[in-house]
């Protein structure tokens, strides 16, 4: 399988990613994969369902990863943070 699209989400509002998927669809071959961590994880499952429900009714989810990340923070400390991998395609 090819490299598919990325869109990652972060702290813009979702139209502007909606809009960056749609884009993606319309321009490219392939799939789209939307990516969050954190406390994006939330506009990231809403901007796939605006996307699903509201512009492009064809596109279907294809596959949904989870995991999560070991980040060193600013003072120093570990942790772990949350991802998000939601794989979109078109239905032929």
């Amino acid at each position: 399988m090819s490299e598919p699209n990325l869109v990652r989400i972060g702290k813009k509002p979702i139209m502007n990613y909606v809009t960056a998927c749609v884009t993606l669809f319309n321009s490219a071959n392939g799939d789209v994969m939307v990516r969050a961590r954190g406390q994006a994880i939330e506009k990231a499952i809403d901007t796939v369902q605006m996307l699903r429900h509201g512009f492009l009714k064809d596109v279907v989810i294809k596959k949904i990863n989870l995991g999560s990340e070991d980040v060193t923070r600013f003072n120093g400390t570990r942790g772990n943070i949350s991802i998000i991998e939601i794989i979109l395609s078109r239905q032929q």
